[in-house]
């Protein structure tokens, strides 16, 4: 258990840092980054050391590492969307850990629509952003689930064959 989390705490670290690292201003006063790699690695690496529990962990640590960069990065108004949209990227990423083929394909997918469909319905309901930029985000939030999807799953593949998780 101490394992678990002490994995948990360093992916909030990184998904946050990764969240910081690139930002592209986006229309509705959002950014595109790629902490959504951090995301879907993170979830995946603790989907695989706890495949029972993984995912809530995933949910705590890929939400609130994304929440917070938002929050020192000035758009904490995003906060509670990004905990909600990482959180269940990073969640169904833990849970496609312990599955194959198809499958594993199918929860990484239906993560990367969880974020979007998060995004897009808070922002569709915020007063200044409204349906226009939530649309105007979409295609943003497509390329963003996409590089996290296949960038998080090469990096935990990788990890995972050093045999370290």
């Amino acid at each position: 258990m101490k394992n678990i989390r002490i994995a948990a705490l360093s992916i909030t670290a990184l998904a946050c840092l990764t969240t910081l690292f690139v930002r592209i201003p986006l229309p509705s006063r959002g950014y595109f980054n790629v902490g959504d790699v951090a995301v879907v690695f993170g979830g995946l690496v603790l989907g695989f050391m706890n495949p029972r529990q993984g995912a809530l962990w995933a949910l705590a640590a890929c939400g609130v590492g994304s929440a917070l960069a938002d929050i020192l990065g000035g758009f904490a108004v995003f906060a509670p969307l990004t905990f909600l949209a990482k959180g269940a990227e990073g969640a169904l990423a833990a849970v496609a850990a312990n599955r194959t083929g198809a499958t594993q394909y199918a929860m990484l997918t239906l993560g990367g629509l969880a974020m979007i469909a998060v995004y897009f319905i808070g922002e569709m309901l915020m007063p200044n952003i409204g349906l226009q930029g939530a649309a105007a985000e979409i295609l943003a939030n497509v390329i963003q689930a996409v590089g996290g999807a296949v960038g998080g799953f090469f990096a935990a593949k990788a990890l995972r064959k050093t045999g370290m998780i």
